[in-house]
């Protein structure tokens, strides 16, 4: 154990043992309608809400509360001695929180004083982003038993509990007022004229959702909306759109907007499109910043005018998109009919994102060369292969299906990609997955090649199906028809099951972001305004009975495989026929069901063969034996003492005569055994169709080459099986007995960006999760579906383990520079409906990764700290950072005193900008982050911003690295940068561009490592970059003016799918003297230094003795004369 469990302690396991052993009373986490689950904990955040675990991430931090149930009767003192039995044990939860792209795990801490253990998470710890954006909504899990989470199973006490995280503050359509706010109670007096609901769900956030109730015609006008953020199980806003509306088609329509009325709705990843009877209307982008009620615009096509808007159908696929260089796949269609045959008028048109241009969606030139009137009846694109699927209608040629490329901004291409499929069914509309495309109508087909060919999976009598419904999270199609039945695929597999529940009028499907599938429907006993009732889908799955009344045959291949062989009684009819079932009932959905018998014996389908080779059979499934077939009792058939002759009647052996010996031709066969089989194993099976004179019985054989002209099968070598039909055998959706595991901690439906030229590898393993062994020596349980493989190649290898577990490693390859994704699904044919790991899908993106950039790393490297608060030196200490003055800007080539750049650095908008003395000065020089700001405490310059190189945060910008005169040479180190990954020295073919931001000119690149790739580059970008193109290995820089430089180095384009920029900033200080101070001063210094050196030349050659050392000091130290009073008498005195 302490192997396996390297983390777990030893007192851990002594409690966890405990628990499991005295089964304590634990707490329940239920959902409607589903058997209780065991929880060893219950968290909230705030309020409980709805059926599950709902949080929600706002811009304060998260706080979430986890407890142990109380048990009746016990004291405070005792659950908080429990809580410290499980937090001195190490025992504390933890909180996985992940989505398709990142995750993270946060522990727990015990409260004493809430008696409960509490996280709190700041929001920066989860996302630093803040903006609307679509972003994907989070998944939680709680457990305690982090460590033993490999032994968990649904169900158990060691499975976590699970949950959802919803980031309200950015999530786009959430932070919008779409009209005039109301209460639920406004819909309360029109429910009974509510026909239908139509809902649409944020792609990424599937518990975010907008609801529009449609009313009867001439009942209740205008436009009422509900918006939710936890799938209306909890909360809901009611918003009345009707004036906003109506003040648009008030300005282009003279009779107003009377009688305005929803039609449809679909909510993009950036906008919400509303059709009503009077037109479709267009919102804001839903990203834009929030400055009021959400505006409108209301769409005017030429090529819809004059349609009635009651009779359009809108269209389209959700995907969720959170890179911005995808955002052109959201597409919406409209398709308007009006009109039959020779007077039908149908029409079609579509746009992509930003929804300004509209392009017709028409069948191809030859089509309607052949056919001019064509009912369109769907337009979906497709993002994996950048195509059109035209769903359309003619008299003459049926329903076909149409895939053309789409081009940006640019009309549908005029001839199809493929050839048109031509469907014998007349579909109702079409459906994207991203493993799948499937038509429905009052038939179900799909298609694994995106449109190419289609497969029928399931038809239905009397009824049609009108829509689908995507669960992601748990990887099934929801197909609700005309009468509320609702029939269910499994996603990836060409399997059906039909679901027991019936959906009531005026309600509708809703499956939220954990999977769990709700019936919706309006009322008014919900707060808000909402009723919801959850359908149990793998509950129903197991109820569901699919047998039929035919006799089948068993057959013994091995000691644990079979043959069952389904009998036809008559030719197929051609309703059979046309239903696709060639007389055999048996399909390919029922690999995975299991047959069972009322003698006893259970075996699992693993293949079917939906035609037979022999006349008489319908067609045969291959199975796996679950549990032994017992045959009949001697007690109730004691013919089975006896022996048995086989007989051949025909050369062909296709029929045969069985006789009984020594036994009474009374006590022989009978009418009783007609349907039977006889059962001998090593040889043929026999199934009694028919009874002949003297107690004798007419079979057919399941394999007549082994059967001889006569043939004696003794007592104890043969068996009588009854599988008649009718109440001797039937058919369920079996238990789940295989599981798919991720070796590499890939979680399903994730997001995998993958860069140009990368390869990526990922390992899955199957093996039976009952614990049984595979029968069959290296069997491939497993197999790969790719919905686009031109532009990212996947290779698949197969290997076996020790145990005999099907192991499957892929290796993709990204080798287009282009915008592609493909979705690679792993899934296992013959598994289970039941089974929730079989199924693997993850989407492999052609992007640029997350955090990917190219950074400059100095030979000597600068911290952060050192960057803002410190004072680095070099090897000379010479200092290496220079702090610029406020409101900074560099020289212009038309001098240092006059600077015309738009950047300002270490700006403050209090103080006065240096060097504004000419008005190019004046008139130049934009804030950024200080824009409309007083002060500098006022730009919100954080550290971060700070120390950024980019150009946009020049106003932040305090401190630049520091040069002194002559730079000559500079290496210019660049790295390529990624999460997670060690630093790449950036090179070919990563070639760049260098270009100065301030426009200075005094630089030049004096150094890089010239190839013939690079030279071949060179000409071919020629022309179309604005600089010369250079290899970042030894890329050299010389800088021949002074003060600051701003360079710009960027990768070429068609390199990487995303703009790779770095900047590097370096002053350089010391410079000399500006031009003409420095010439004027070397000027005037050698002419004083000539003259002196002419001057004492023309006194040495006159014969002037030249001044010594001597001379110079006596001259400077001989006697001064001093005047002071005379001691004489002057004669005048005398």
């Amino acid at each position: 154990m302490g192997n396996l469990l390297p983390s777990v302690k030893v007192n851990q396991m002594i409690v966890i043992l405990s628990i499991l052993l005295m089964r304590v009373t634990l707490g329940t986490y239920t959902i409607s309608g589903e058997p209780a689950e065991q929880k060893l904990f219950q968290c909230v955040s705030g309020q409980v809400e709805s059926n599950r675990v709902r949080l929600y991430l706002s811009l304060e931090n998260l706080v979430v509360d986890c407890m142990l149930p109380k048990k009746p009767g016990s004291s405070a003192r005792q659950y908080l001695n429990q809580l410290e039995l499980y937090t001195s044990s190490g025992l504390v939860p933890t909180m996985a929180i992940y989505n398709s792209t990142n995750s993270a795990t946060f522990a727990f801490k015990l409260i004493m004083n809430a008696s409960s253990w509490r996280v709190n998470i700041p929001r920066k710890n989860i996302t630093i982003n803040t903006a609307p954006a679509p972003v994907d909504e989070w998944y939680v899990e709680f457990s305690m038993f982090h460590s033993l989470s490999m032994f968990s199973k649904k169900g158990s006490i060691l499975d976590p509990l699970k949950g959802t995280l919803l980031d309200v503050a950015r999530e786009p359509i959430l932070q919008w007022a779409i009209g005039e706010e109301v209460s639920s109670h406004i819909i309360e007096p029109h429910l009974h004229h509510v026909v239908k609901l139509q809902v649409s769900q944020s792609p990424c956030a599937a518990d975010v959702a907008v609801l529009a109730p449609v009313f009867a015609p001439g009942t209740h006008t205008g436009v009422v909306l509900s918006v939710t953020g936890s799938a209306f199980t909890s909360q809901a806003r009611w918003f009345n759109a009707t004036r906003t509306l109506c003040s648009l088609i008030s300005e282009v329509c003279v009779s107003g907007c009377v009688g305005i009325s929803i039609v449809d709705l679909k909510l993009t990843n950036c906008h919400l499109f509303l059709l009503t009877n009077r037109g479709l209307f267009i919102s804001q982008d839903l990203l834009s910043p929030v400055t009021g009620p959400l505006n409108f615009t209301l769409l005017f096509l030429p090529a819809l005018a004059q349609m009635d808007y009651s009779a359009t159908t809108i269209w389209f696929s959700s995907q969720c998109v959170t890179d911005r260089i995808y955002f052109s796949d959201d597409t919406i269609s409209l398709i308007s009919n009006e009109g039959e045959d020779e007077i039908l008028n149908s029409k079609c048109v579509y746009s992509k994102y930003p929804f300004k241009r509209w392009f017709l969606c028409q069948a191809s030139t030859d089509e309607i060369t052949k056919n001019p009137k064509q009912r369109y009846l769907s337009f979906l694109y497709d993002r994996h292969q950048d195509t059109g699927l035209l769903l359309s209608h003619t008299k003459e040629n049926g329903t076909m299906v149409s895939v053309f490329g789409v081009k940006e901004e640019q009309p549908l291409d005029r001839c199809t990609k493929f050839p048109t499929a031509l469907i014998d069914f007349q579909p109702t509309g079409i459906f994207l997955l991203d493993n799948s495309v499937i038509l429905y109508g009052s038939e179900v087909w799909t298609s694994s090649d995106r449109g190419s060919t289609f497969k029928w999976v399931f038809s239905l009598d009397d009824q049609i199906v009108i829509n689908a419904l995507s669960c992601n999270a748990i990887g099934v199609v929801v197909f609700f028809t005309d009468q509320g039945h609702l029939y269910i695929m499994k996603s990836g597999l060409a399997r059906h099951a039909w679901l027991n529940e019936t959906l009531a009028m005026a309600s509708t499907l809703l499956c939220d972001h954990m999977g769990t599938l709700m019936a919706i429907q309006l009322g008014k006993d919900n707060p808000s305004g909402v009723i919801y009732k959850t359908i149990p889908i793998e509950h129903l799955i197991e109820i569901h009975e699919m047998g039929f009344a035919k006799p089948l045959a068993l057959q013994y291949t091995t000691d644990h495989t079979v043959l069952l062989h389904e009998n036809a009684a008559t030719p197929p009819s051609l309703d059979e026929l046309h239903q696709h079932t060639r007389g055999s009932h048996f399909t390919l959905d029922h690999v995975g069901k299991v047959i069972y018998f009322s003698d006893g014996g259970m075996m699992v389908i693993t293949d079917v063969f939906r035609s037979h080779f022999l006349e008489g059979f319908a067609g045969a499934v291959v199975g796996e034996i679950l549990e032994p077939f017992k045959g009949a009792s001697l007690k109730e058939e004691p013919m089975q003492s006896h022996d048995l002759v086989v007989m051949k009647d025909g050369q062909e052996g296709l029929s045969v005569v069985l006789q009984l010996r020594d036994l009474d031709p009374s006590k022989g066969f009978n009418s009783s055994h007609v349907g039977k089989t006889v059962v001998a194993p090593g040889f043929s099976s026999y199934l009694i169709t028919g009874l002949l004179s003297d107690g004798r019985a007419l079979a057919k054989p399941t394999m007549p080459a082994l059967v001889p002209p006569v043939i004696r099968h003794r007592n104890n070598e043969w068996l009588l099986f009854n599988s008649a039909g009718c109440d001797s055998w039937g058919m369920k959706e079996g238990p789940c007995r295989h599981a798919m595991q991720s070796l590499d901690g890939l979680r399903n439906n994730a997001l995998v960006r993958i860069n140009v030229r990368e390869q990526l590898n990922f390992t899955f393993k199957a093996f039976m999760s009952d614990y049984s062994l595979s029968m069959v020596y290296h069997k491939r349980f497993m197999r790969v579906v790719l919905t686009n493989p031109v532009v990212i190649r996947v290779t698949a290898v197969h290997s076996w383990d020790e145990t005999n577990n099907h192991m499957l490693t892929l290796t993709a390859f990204s080798h287009l520079c282009k915008k592609a994704t493909t979705t690679v699904t792993v899934n296992i044919p013959e598994a289970s409906m039941l089974c929730s790991t079989s199924t693997f899908t993850f989407t492999l993106q052609n992007t640029c990764p997350e955090g990917l950039q190219i950074v400059y790393v100095s030979p000597q490297p600068i911290s952060d700290h050192e960057w803002l608060h410190g004072d680095p030196v070099d090897k000379m200490n010479n200092k290496r950072l220079f702090s610029l003055p406020i409101n900074y800007r560099p020289p212009s080539g038309k001098g240092v005193s006059i600077p015309y750049t738009d950047n300002i650095y270490n700006a403050d908008p209090s103080k006065a900008r240096p060097r504004d003395f000419y008005a190019i000065s004046k008139n130049s020089g934009r804030y950024k982050q200080c824009a409309g700001k007083k002060s500098a405490e006022e730009c919100g310059c954080t550290d971060l911003l700070k120390v950024s190189p980019l150009a946009i945060n020049s106003d932040c910008r305090q401190r630049v690295l520091r040069l002194t005169f002559p730079v000559t040479n500079f290496n210019i180190n660049l790295f390529l940068r990624r999460t997670e990954h060690a630093d790449i020295p950036l090179r070919s073919p990563y070639f760049v561009t260098v270009t100065e931001v301030n426009n200075r000119t005094s630089w030049k690149v004096t150094g890089t490592n010239v190839t013939p790739t690079m030279e071949r580059m060179r000409q071919y970008f020629k022309g179309s970059l604005n600089g010369s193109l250079y290899n970042p290995e030894g890329l050299q820089i010389s800088l021949y003016g002074s003060e600051l430089f701003h360079f710009q180095i960027s990768v070429i384009p068609g390199v990487v799918l995303c703009d790779l920029v770095e900047e590097v900033q370096i002053y350089v200080d010391e410079p000399p003297l500006a031009f003409p101070t420095q010439h004027l001063v070397n000027s005037m210094a050698a002419i004083i230094l000539g003259g002196l050196l002419l001057f004492g030349f023309l006194l040495s050659y006159k014969g002037v003795a030249m001044p010594t050392k001597d001379s110079v000091k006596a001259f400077f130290k001989r006697h001064q004369a001093t005047v002071s009073p005379s001691n004489t008498v002057s004669p005048t005195e005398e």
